[in-house]
């Protein structure tokens, strides 16, 4: 597969099979994923126990295949805000992704990523600058941390929304673009993660989007998003690509790998073996997850294959 020396494939796991509740449905899905070589990476959720962590970042070492900790589910689950004005709030946030900054090097994992508090309706330069603090503080967590284990986990900060669904603080791509590089300036183990299910609730062009943040793009998701208010996939469900309503498909998704091959992604140097481009998929009720799945191996190999032919 013509990729997998440019850059690896990854599925989040918790998003591809919500349903995985127990111990054995959670490590026999995440076993799907390990055999399957289409993917090099798999995201887990925080939440996970730490023992079962540790055993998925046991059998992730077996199959070759990179682990990232997601922390996204974290701070939505606890309501979480690393920019809330209020300082015992904010350190709560902070202590939370602490901890799982703990699970993450308890599991070998090279990623962990997150998402900020929500978009202020006043005082929103205090919001930024709260996040700036607990954002250093964690890279500096991790970097310390790092010292024992060999390594240092890379520190993600997630672009969501911030008007439809989440409505976080980053949000638009320019507080995006000022978070990033007041945090980069003294962390090196800091970037973004953005996520092209996201662009069409920021009502942003993926070539503007991925220009901008370029600098501080470390973590890619792609994925399905729908802004019809009466659909049952409305907002940040992540539906499969394609479905009726929604925004992406092929072509966008071509557009946006396009955005990425421009900007230079696939060659930068990341944590990671190589730069992760992970599916963020989630089946409704009614569907099966494997076949949702294969919905987003079938969108990629023939938008990637688009690409191949346009560059």
């Amino acid at each position: 597969m013509i990729w997998h020396g440019r850059f690896h494939m990854g599925l989040i796991h918790f998003m591809a099979y919500p349903d995985a509740k127990t111990e054995e449905e959670i490590i026999s899905t995440v076993k799907k994923v390990l055999v399957d070589e289409f993917f090099q990476a798999v995201e887990i959720s925080a939440l996970i126990d730490e023992n079962i962590l540790k055993r998925i970042g046991e059998l992730c070492e077996v199959a070759k295949v990179e682990l990232l900790l997601a922390a996204q589910p974290l701070v939505l689950s606890q309501k979480l805000d690393l920019n809330s004005a209020d300082e015992s709030e904010r350190t709560k946030a902070v202590e939370a992704i602490k901890n799982a900054i703990d699970k993450a090097y308890m599991s070998r994992a090279k990623i962990i990523a997150f998402l900020s508090g929500k978009m202020p309706e006043k005082d929103i330069e205090i919001a930024k600058n709260q996040l700036v603090r607990s954002v250093s503080e964690l890279c500096d967590y991790a970097k310390a941390k790092g010292e024992n284990y060999g390594y240092t986990l890379a520190v993600n900060l997630e672009v969501f929304d911030w008007s439809v669904d989440k409505k976080s603080l980053v949000g638009p791509a320019p507080i995006a673009f000022e978070i990033a590089s007041k945090v980069r300036m003294f962390h090196d183990n800091f970037g973004l993660t953005i996520d092209l299910s996201h662009l069409p609730l920021l009502f942003e062009d993926p070539f503007y989007t991925i220009s901008l943040l370029s600098p501080f793009i470390t973590h890619v998701h792609v994925g399905n998003a729908v802004l019809q208010k009466d659909h049952p996939a409305y907002g940040d469900l992540h539906p499969r690509f394609g479905i009726k309503g929604g925004s992406n498909n092929t072509d966008e998704l071509t557009y946006f790998l396009k955005a990425l091959l421009k900007n230079n992604y696939f060659e930068k140097a990341v944590a990671t073996k190589r730069p992760v481009i992970s599916f963020e998929v989630r089946p409704l009720p009614e569907e099966d997850p494997d076949l949702v799945i294969a919905n987003a191996k079938r969108t990629f190999l023939e938008a990637y294959s688009r690409l191949l032919k346009e560059v």
